[in-house]
């Protein structure tokens, strides 16, 4: 074999390296996020449990009990059984308990068991979970991503028009909620920029009032999604495609700000502000980064009319007018940012050019993988 043939096999080799290592890499950290994940799940069916037991209801706190250990703690057990068997058992043990003696128990044992369940789930995680990956607030933003969703899946199943039609997964949702909010505040926060901190500090305001009002599930999911899209976007994590390009998100809020205008002419309130924050979370959020390289001010001219402003002018009860108003203001300025973000024919061009730089790339490789010279 030729020294070229040698060298095009060590290539090839070593690249084929490259990509079980990424691989390897990347199927850990989905190991190690959902292993976090499920503990979480299991802190917020405890916390749930002590809340139905101070209140009375034996019957839900049972049930929230039992959640664990019917289906969560079999997702974890495998993997904290090749770090810790002891831990495994003693942290299976009294979950099993725990479920087991509830009913039995007064309010004052409850917060005892929850509370020694918690500090054994700590444990558990401090032993699968690097300590460097376990204070990392990118790490913990995929892990809050990864609750929120399920938060969102289970207020889905138990909100309709505006009452609770199934008890335990709204509670379930809610408890999901707060873990987010806690890993935010405790492993995240510090690790973002104060201005989109403060932003999503915001946002997880905003979502407990509305699970607390039993709001509509697309409203509930609109600011999960604010939350998801703003941690990908501090974060460069892996999201959801866009919708649209940057123009059509523009067509889109002035068309949610005209219909929440419309909505608010008619006394609806409440549609009015759902639009609102739909206009921004699902469609402003993702062309906030294109403004802002060109001009920031305006950016944050266009977030503070549209997220803050406009939303209390509708909770404060302004006039039509007023509220008509500002949206033109909005408007105006969303005009002026049409020159800076991405239009659509550089979109499609930029994918045509991946195309062809792809194609270019993987014949490339077919001759040196052959022995042949290249264009």
């Amino acid at each position: 074999m030729t020294k070229t043939g040698y060298a095009t096999i060590g290539i090839a080799v070593s690249m084929l390296i490259s990509v079980i290592w990424v691989s390897n890499q990347a199927l850990a950290s989905e190991e190690d996020t959902d292993f976090v994940m499920n503990a979480e799940f299991i802190k917020g069916h405890l916390e749930q449990a002590v809340a139905n037991k101070q209140d009375g209801n034996t019957e839900l706190a049972i049930a929230h009990a039992g959640h664990p250990v019917e289906e969560v703690y079999a997702l974890i057990e495998e993997e904290l059984e090749e770090h810790d068997s002891a831990l495994n058992e003693e942290l299976g043990g009294a979950l099993t308990a725990f479920a087991n003696q509830i009913n039995d128990l007064s309010v004052q044992q409850v917060q005892d068991e929850v509370s020694n369940i918690n500090s054994l789930l700590d444990e558990a995680e401090a032993a699968v979970i690097s300590e460097s990956k376990k204070s990392d607030p990118i790490f913990n933003a995929m892990v809050a991503n990864a609750v929120l969703e399920t938060a969102e899946h289970e207020y889905e199943e138990a909100v309709e028009n505006g009452e609770i039609v199934e008890m335990v997964e709204y509670q379930d949702s809610t408890a999901f909620i707060a873990r987010a909010q806690a890993i935010f505040e405790s492993a995240i926060k510090a690790g973002m920029p104060v201005h989109e901190a403060a932003e999503v500090a915001e946002f997880f305001e905003r979502l407990n009032s509305l699970t607390a009002s039993n709001a509509s599930f697309e409203e509930v999911e609109t600011v999960i999604g604010g939350i998801v899209h703003e941690f990908a976007e501090v974060f460069d994590l892996e999201e959801g495609e866009a919708k649209y390009d940057g123009q059509a998100y523009i067509d889109t809020i002035v068309s949610l700000l005209d219909e929440s205008v419309t909505e608010y002419k008619a006394g609806n309130a409440q549609k009015a502000k759902a639009l609102a924050i739909e206009a921004y979370l699902d469609n402003y959020e993702f062309i906030e980064a294109d403004i802002a390289e060109d001009n920031r001010e305006l950016m944050e001219k266009i977030e503070i009319d549209m997220r803050v402003e406009l939303v209390q002018m509708i909770d404060a009860g302004a006039t039509p007018s007023e509220v008509e108003a500002h949206v033109s203001t909005i408007k105006s300025d969303l005009e002026t940012a049409r020159t800076v973000v991405v239009p659509e024919f550089p979109i499609v061009m930029a994918v045509i050019a991946t195309m062809v730089a792809t194609v270019i790339a993987v014949g490339r490789l077919t001759s040196l993988l052959r022995g042949k010279p290249s264009l």
